[in-house]
């Protein structure tokens, strides 16, 4: 008979939580509550104080869909690219390419949206 001289499972020790910041930045619930008050894409809220919140919000989804298409049209530059240098099996299916098109379009008509005053 052998023993062991690990446990067969590891230890879980209690959590500490006091290096874990505030509940608003470290929740599902706490981040989704930031992000529907106005945090922008760099998870601050929106710094300019003298706007309505309402504005600040509208400004905090501007900046949150400007990254996205930035990031959409990125990888649409690099399927171009790969299209027109990569063998066709490692294209990106049209699939993929139209739906990155389409969040394009869906992201700018959200910033044309938003960037006008109410």
């Amino acid at each position: 008979m052998t023993t062991r001289k690990n446990p067969p499972c590891d230890v879980v020790e209690p959590i500490n939580d006091d290096a874990n910041p505030a509940d608003d930045l470290s929740t599902f619930q706490g981040c989704l509550t930031r992000i529907r008050d106005g945090e922008g894409s760099d998870g601050m809220l929106w710094p300019e104080e003298n706007l309505s919140d309402g504005r600040r919000q509208s400004l905090a989804r501007i900046d949150r869909a400007a990254v996205g298409i930035l990031t959409a049209v990125e990888m649409l530059h690099a399927a171009n690219r790969c299209s027109t240098m990569a063998t066709p099996r490692r294209h990106l299916d049209e699939g993929v390419v139209e739906g990155l098109f389409f969040a394009c379009r869906e992201l700018a008509e959200l910033v044309c949206r938003e960037v006008r005053p109410a």
